[in-house]
């Protein structure tokens, strides 16, 4: 039986300064990892690059007190983590069509984790059915009684459950049109099993 893992970021609780030299890090391991030369990145890796130099940048002018200079600098830190929620499933995909997962994965600066109940979850669908309703259908498997079902307002920095139910089909309401919602599920079985990858829908 293959196994498959998840690659764990570990870096929304990092500090502004530690983001970036992590996130440089793991571009410069991606750039020279043997296992990505062919990889049809969603984000070029050198946007990637750039979005990092930017929260540096704003690091550095919060000592000048410029009016909304932290705020700013906390916009940046979601975007660089955005980025890396993007990259990280290509990282996953790449990995676990190899022989030696763990290593591609660890190659990629990031940790390679096995899932609680021991497979990746089938990802969710989600509909946008208008006057700021979300439908989220998710699949069941076998042994798979109840789902949590969760959202995100900040690209994932931050989750918040919104329903906990035996149904595959959910309606998360009263959200602002046009704005842009993040989602994942668990299901529970005997235990509670590993979250779906991420996915995300804008509000109409």
């Amino acid at each position: 039986m293959t196994i498959k893992l998840k690659a764990a970021l570990k870096i929304s609780t990092l500090t502004p300064d530690a983001l970036v030299t992590k996130t440089k890090n793991m571009v410069a391991l991606i750039v020279a990892s043997p296992y990505f030369t062919s990889t049809a990145w969603p984000i070029p890796l050198a946007s990637v690059d750039v979005a990092i130099d930017d929260l540096h940048t704003s690091i550095i002018a919060i000592p000048s007190n410029a009016a909304g200079a932290v705020s700013y600098m906390h916009e940046k830190k979601r975007v660089v983590i955005a980025l890396f929620n993007v990259l990280r499933p290509i990282v996953e995909l790449t990995a676990n069509n190899t022989v030696d997962p763990k290593t591609v994965i660890e190659s990629a600066g990031m940790e390679a984790v096995t899932l609680i109940g021991g497979t990746i979850v089938t990802e969710l669908t989600l509909t946008a059915l208008g006057n700021g309703i979300i439908e989220v259908q998710v699949p069941r498997k076998a042994g798979q009684k109840a789902f949590v079902y969760e959202y995100s307002t900040d690209a994932g920095i931050t989750w918040q459950a919104f329903e906990h139910s035996k149904l595959q089909t959910v309606q998360l309401k009263n959200q602002t049109p046009a704005s842009t919602l993040y989602f994942r599920f668990a299901p529970i079985g005997k235990s509670l099993g590993g979250y779906s990858q991420v996915k995300k829908v804008i509000v109409l």
